[in-house]
């Protein structure tokens, strides 16, 4: 049996090592994306339009693709264990259903685009609301191909495929990139648009072959009879009422801003894609990974199996993102000044992210856990008790938005600490539903983290003091020097942290070296 729990832990944190190197790549592209972004459009009107009008789009696109993904993979990998011909016609009938859903989706959101972004987003002025307008009726074709790819994603990873899907991701950036780079004087912010669409299509065409290759074949099949669809079905139903609550707190917290100040939309964007970096790299990675592994662990009957898997994936999370927001909390404004402040992001509009920055950083570690027990209820297909958090963490996150921006001043940011708070309910909730269900090592879990927090504070310490030396030898303000005193104290307070939790005797570090060092992260295992 224990031989069995580190076989699958590995494999675990291999899949996750994967999208972590790919979600890596892809965010180093994507900030130089932003940098351009920033330094083109700041946090004007034009940028609050932006993020107006992908709103919806983004919203559809992600509670679909989640309840796919949720609902999806569990049930398919238990069919594919038994015959992969069926678990494709299973596959097929969800695909061509949903992709003629996407198509009327779309239709929608072309026709009715005045009202949704006049109703929505009243708060803003006139011409930005008709510049949304305008941009909203382009992206909502996004629908289609987004929908797609990211239902070919979940059967890749349904089949433990995860490289791929990651690194394709890169073609969007690339092309808005391109499209920034080049057509900036002719479309203005409609690059942002026409970049958007043409990586999609060349995401698209780039993973159908691949999706081929693994065994996945096509049918078009509308056999809604069959047991399995009818069961996705019963089971989409309580998850997709909690995605939708789920992602209103995006909705709202834009809803919201839009009548504040002009540019908090768009200064609440720059920060929210920033903290995605670490969120798509190490917790979407993590979250994905485990997924297929909680799913077959549970068909399989191996809970203990489990209950050790859920352990050390949340105390590699600690490991991870703990440290991770000290260093925002203390670097946060020299960091967004060396990013963005360029062009037309000002100083005013540094000062304004790098404070959304802060208020956000706090819920890494809550954001991260939460999907990971997230998604053993979903492995246990208990939508029921996810749908009843996900409430109270809506409701939470309208009433701290009112609260918290009538106290903190400036009002952008007390969106963006409702939003921690509230994913720190979330997990506390989660955990308290799930050891009702399992018993995990709550004493293994909370030794680990403490460990963990006094190395985050010793390292903190370090960087406080480090970066502040630097700042009174360097006067120069150059970007050489910038990476300097932000790369420098980085470095020595991450030198301080690994020591601290070497002397502290954590097993995490002696593990993850001991993974670098195997040869199990081939070339040729990434890309199979």
């Amino acid at each position: 049996m224990g031989l069995k729990i580190v076989s699958t832990n590995l494999k675990i944190a291999k899949a996750a090592l994967i999208l972590i190197v790919a979600s890596t790549c892809g965010h180093i592209l994507s900030l130089g994306k932003e940098i351009l972004v920033a330094n083109y459009f700041g946090i004007t009107k034009v940028m609050d339009a932006f993020y107006a009008a992908i709103t919806v789009p983004n919203l559809i696109n992600s509670v679909l693709l989640s309840t796919f993904g949720a609902v999806f993979i569990p049930i398919f990998i238990r069919y594919k264990l038994k015959d992969k011909s069926e678990a494709n016609h299973i596959s097929s009938v969800i695909t061509n259903y949903l992709f003629i859903f996407f198509i009327f989706a779309s239709l929608f959101l072309y026709i009715f685009a005045p009202w949704i972004i006049r109703f929505g987003f009243h708060g803003l002025k006139p011409e930005t609301i008709n510049l949304a307008i305008k941009m909203l009726r382009i992206v909502c074709f996004t629908l289609i191909l987004s929908g797609l790819i990211g239902i070919m994603a979940g059967i890749l990873n349904a089949f433990e495929h995860f490289a791929w899907p990651a690194f394709s991701q890169m073609f969007v950036t690339i092309t808005t990139i391109l499209f920034i780079l080049f057509f900036v004087k002719q479309l203005s912010i409609f690059t942002l648009i026409y970049g958007l669409l043409v990586g999609l299509i060349l995401q698209f065409i780039f993973l159908i072959p691949i999706t081929k290759g693994k065994g996945y074949h096509h049918y078009f099949d509308f056999n809604r009879e069959h047991p399995a669809i009818k069961e996705m079905i019963s089971l989409s139903f309580i998850f997709f009422i909690a995605m939708v609550a789920s992602q209103l707190n995006i909705v709202v917290d834009r809803i919201m801003a839009s009548y504040l100040a002009p540019g908090s939309i768009a200064a609440l964007g720059y920060a929210g894609r920033l903290v995605q970096v670490p969120l798509v790299i190490f917790s979407s990675s993590i979250a994905i990974a485990v997924f297929p592994f909680f799913s077959s662990q549970i068909a399989e009957n191996k809970i203990e199996e489990m209950k050790d898997s859920v352990a050390k994936s949340i105390r590699m999370s600690g490991f991870i993102f703990i440290p991770l927001t000290v260093i925002l909390v203390i670097l946060a404004k020299p960091i967004i000044t060396l990013l963005f402040q360029r062009g037309l992001f000002d100083s005013h509009a540094t000062n304004l992210t790098s404070i959304i920055l802060i208020c956000y950083s706090f819920q890494f570690f809550f954001y991260t856990v939460g999907m990971i027990l997230a998604r053993v209820f979903l492995a246990f297909q208990d939508m029921a008790t996810l749908l009843k958090i996900t409430i109270v963490g809506v409701i939470m996150n309208i009433v701290l938005n009112f609260l918290f921006i009538k106290i903190i001043n400036p009002p952008a940011a007390g969106i963006a600490l409702s939003t921690s708070v509230t994913y720190f309910t979330i997990m506390s909730l989660l955990f308290i539903f799930l050891k009702k269900q399992m018993s995990l090592s709550t004493k293994y879990i909370l030794e680990g983290i403490t460990k963990i927090i006094i190395a985050s504070i010793t390292a903190g310490i370090g960087i406080f003091f480090i970066f502040n030396l630097l700042n009174q030898i360097i006067a120069s303000v150059t970007i050489i020097n910038q990476v300097i005193q932000i790369g420098v104290p980085i470095i020595i307070s991450g030198c301080l942290f690994i020591g601290t939790i070497f002397l502290l005797k954590m097993e995490e570090v002696n593990k993850f070296l001991g993974l670098m060092k195997s040869k199990v992260f081939s070339f040729g295992d990434k890309i199979r």
